[in-house]
């Protein structure tokens, strides 16, 4: 990249220094990782918790059937939260990743109001596959930790 270009290209590398000093005085960074310990074979966490919130990675299901897979990964997210301190009550955004989002998409709004009464933020992205064969739906969701958490 070109400084005369892109002026801007020499500043980088100070801004990384000043952002990881001020992280490192601000306790920013502090996380709590769920489950704790991680699986054995686990490549990532479930969720992590910083300060108020809770991030959720991705949460699937392989049932054949899409209204059981979609149930059992609002489920699964609901036990996921409970380890980290929230609960599907107190979620505040999700993300979800569709296959074949047109064909399921009422299946799973139904699914999803039956979980998440309160209408949290929502992004729903159609894509051409997901990590596991099988999957209709991946959920990301980011939830705040209950007050007595």
């Amino acid at each position: 990249m070109s400084q005369g270009r892109y002026p801007w290209a020499r500043l980088a590398p100070m801004l990384l220094v000043a952002t990881l000093a001020w992280v490192g005085t601000t306790g920013a960074a502090a996380q709590e990782r769920f489950p704790d310990p991680p699986r054995e074979n686990g490549l990532y966490s479930d969720a992590v918790r910083v300060g108020d919130l809770v991030f959720l990675a991705g949460v699937v299901n392989r049932d054949s059937d899409p209204a059981t897979q979609f149930r059992n990964t609002f489920r699964r997210i609901g036990q996921v939260l409970e380890e980290a301190g929230s609960s599907l009550e107190r979620v505040i955004d999700i993300t979800t990743y569709h296959i074949e989002m047109h064909a399921h998409i009422e299946a799973f709004i139904e699914v999803k109001d039956e979980f998440l009464p309160e209408l949290p933020s929502w992004t729903a992205v159609g894509v051409t596959e997901l990590y596991s064969p099988g999957v209709l739906i991946e959920v990301k969701v980011i939830a705040a930790v209950d007050d007595d958490g």
